[in-house]
């Protein structure tokens, strides 16, 4: 039987667990208020933040954990890559640390990984990292030669999703076709055909504004706004994707709180969650031209998919395009597990990531 640790971060909750090969020993979900983690702008400030709550989860299971045969980590802003396991590395480590392909908490994540993994003298991986990328040369076109679009999506969300729309179908993941949308504190839009994800909205600055992303803007007005004088470089980093979208109009992210001030009849706060779901619903209209209509299914999962008002925007618009499975419950920390255990079952090669 083999010990693994399991964790996942994301921008607003922490999730970790350990899995006795498939069966959870036990897993934790931490959400973080927007309150804790306002100030955390760095690196180094997400990695001391996401170690503690990661250490403390070891602390008060230590009795659990006698030893460990792999650490699993959700994967950070790489350069692309293939689906699968990666050994956690140093390249990979500078990479995620420098920022060179861009930023997200989930970046602390493999480091935290490999700090454990060497204190139990054990192997770290990421498995089908955000940045697996599957997508087809034409979807890579941006209208701008030197810079091409590229996949980074919730590849573990939609992947489990799509699976899962799958099992209740009766029908193949590998032989049909879905759209699929996560929406958590980041929401990414995608095109499953045939078992792989050919075309998405890129999960930093692609797609619909989130509850603290700012997501497509108008361009000129991004132009002028970044001659402006009025931000550095890292201000406006923020702007856009630390508080922009739900945030930048309503100075919170909370959208459980948000929504009972809309069953109050707070009709402000209803037209910002309805805007953000029409333009979900836009991204799913794109994905379906992307499929040619033929869609098997459109798979909603995250935990945005219990908010009301966002939910019933979306499905008020995309209902005609094909049937609509709801399924809120993210399996991530399940499938993590399954790819340690293939890879222990050397059913899955380790692969190496290098420096572009």
């Amino acid at each position: 039987m083999a010990n693994i640790f399991i964790i996942n971060i994301g921008s607003t909750s922490t999730r970790a667990g350990m899995f006795m090969d498939n069966d959870p020993v036990f897993t934790e979900t931490i959400n973080h208020s927007p309150g804790k983690t306002a100030e955390l702008k760095t690196f180094k400030d997400w990695y001391k933040f996401n170690l503690n709550v990661i250490d403390d989860i070891l602390n008060r299971y230590q009795a659990r954990i006698t030893n460990l045969d792999l650490v699993v980590s959700r994967g950070g802003l790489t350069h692309p890559i293939k689906t699968g396991a990666y050994l956690i590395n140093q390249s990979m480590i500078v990479d995620l640390t420098s920022g060179r392909y861009g930023w997200h908490p989930c970046n602390t994540g493999p480091v935290i990984a490999k700090k454990i993994a060497d204190s139990y003298k054990t192997k770290a991986i990421i498995f089908d990292s955000p940045m697996s990328d599957e997508m087809l040369p034409i979807a890579k076109f941006s209208g701008l030669k030197g810079v091409e679009r590229c996949a980074a999506f919730h590849v573990l969300s939609h992947k489990a999703a799509a699976k899962r729309a799958a099992a209740k179908l009766n029908i193949s993941y590998n032989k049909s076709s879905f759209i699929v949308v996560h929406m958590g504190g980041g929401i990414t839009i995608c095109a499953h055909q045939n078992g792989r994800m050919i075309d998405g909205t890129h999960g930093i600055n692609e797609g619909p504004f989130t509850p603290q992303r700012a997501g497509t803007l108008p361009l000129q007005k991004i132009i002028q706004l970044s001659f402006s004088g009025r931000y550095s470089q890292e201000e406006l980093n923020q702007k856009l994707f630390g508080s922009g979208g739900v945030a930048s109009y309503l100075g919170t992210h909370d959208i459980k709180q948000l929504e009972e001030k809309i069953s109050k009849g707070d009709t402000k706060i209803r037209q910002v969650l309805e805007a953000m779901g029409y333009q979900i619903s836009k991204e799913i209209g794109s994905m379906a031209v992307v499929l040619s209509g033929h869609i098997d299914a459109i798979a909603i999962t995250g935990s945005l998919s219990h908010a009301k008002t966002i939910m019933e925007e979306i499905q008020n618009r995309i209902s005609f395009l094909a049937r609509v499975l709801i399924l809120p419950d993210e399996d991530e920390l399940v499938t993590l597990a399954a790819g340690g255990i293939s890879v222990l079952n050397r059913n899955e090669e380790i692969q190496i990531y290098r420096k572009e």
